[in-house]
């Protein structure tokens, strides 16, 4: 081989190992500038997460601030009772065409509301009240407003909403004569005494009670022509409800169902009606007889397997 031809590979080789060099160098350029971009975004990517996770986490705690606590014992507005009864108030309606038709309750519960008229009571409101409590039990309180009128009244009517109950109308004063003379019913009188009732309870709930239940005295079973007035309550957002058993506490003084004990009374109408899946009892508060038969109707209840609701 000539020298010549030696010297010309020899040139070839560093040639081809100097453009090796070169590649080499140009693909670590790429690479390094490629990473540097995909880190580049990476952060970019971290930083905004971040960011975004302060921004949300600064909206949370804003809201969390905005959105007032609500206390459990303040009155619920729109209803008959305060915030946490909500979990064991029912439909004042519903109940209704419950008690009238029995087959319409299609829920595996069996129910039942404890109902008290014509207080509140100076005497035996808070009686009641003590008992309910020492249950652990509540019940729906239907108001006449000149009792509501009365002194005794605003502590009586702040523990029955603070404490879980139903605090609904009962007329203002419950005369017959006037509310439905010749047994029919007057519709101005009627929605003068409602307005009449609210206004009383008013002064010790506030102006925000707007009750959504009512009972009308005698029950709506016993008048006619009370169609064109429940129309106008049901506008205002007022339902009415009557009963299907009672503790007999207002019947004709010295009678048979009169003498006889509140819950033997509430046992023979249970067997008689079959022991209804939903049941609205009548009592009244201002009667020594349901008061001091209360212990043994609510162990009566809880030993058949009720729960107690209240009416809204």
């Amino acid at each position: 081989m000539s020298r010549y031809n030696y010297r010309g590979r020899r040139r070839v080789q560093r040639r081809r190992i100097i453009l090796a060099i070169i590649i080499v160098l140009l693909l670590v350029g790429i690479c390094s500038a490629i990473g540097s971009k995909i880190i580049s975004k990476v952060n970019v990517g971290e930083s905004v997460a971040k960011e975004n996770k302060v921004e949300v986490q600064q909206k949370e705690e804003e809201q969390v601030k905005e959105e007032p606590k609500i206390d459990p014992k303040a009155y619920k507005k729109g209803t008959s009772h305060n915030n946490e009864a909500t979990a064991w108030a029912y439909s004042t309606k519903d109940v209704r065409q419950w008690i009238q038709k029995p087959s319409s309750y299609t829920g595996t519960d069996k129910v039942v509301f404890l109902t008290f008229d014509d207080g509140p009571s100076e005497v035996y409101t808070n009686t009641v009240l003590d008992t309910l409590k020492n249950y652990g039990v509540h019940a729906s309180f239907f108001i006449v407003g000149r009792a509501a009128d009365k002194e005794h009244a605003k502590e009586i009517l702040q523990r029955e909403m603070a404490e879980g109950h139903s605090v609904g109308l009962h007329s203002y004063t419950h005369e017959y004569s006037f509310l439905y003379p010749k047994r029919y019913a007057n519709m101005n009188n009627i929605i003068s005494e409602v307005d009449q009732n609210i206004a009383a309870i008013k002064k010790s709930l506030g102006d925000e009670y707007a009750p959504t239940t009512l009972r009308y005295p005698g029950g709506h079973m016993s008048w006619k022509g009370l169609a064109e007035v429940d129309a106008v309550l049901e506008k205002r957002g007022i339902q009415n409800i009557d009963w299907n058993m009672l503790s007999g506490d207002a019947e004709a003084k010295g009678s048979k169902r009169d003498l006889q004990p509140a819950l033997d009374i509430i046992k023979e109408d249970m067997q008689m009606y079959g022991n209804p899946k939903v049941v609205v009892l009548l009592m009244h508060d201002i009667k020594k007889k349901s008061v001091d038969a209360l212990p043994s109707i609510i162990e009566y209840y809880q030993s058949m397997g009720y729960k107690f609701g209240i009416l809204d």
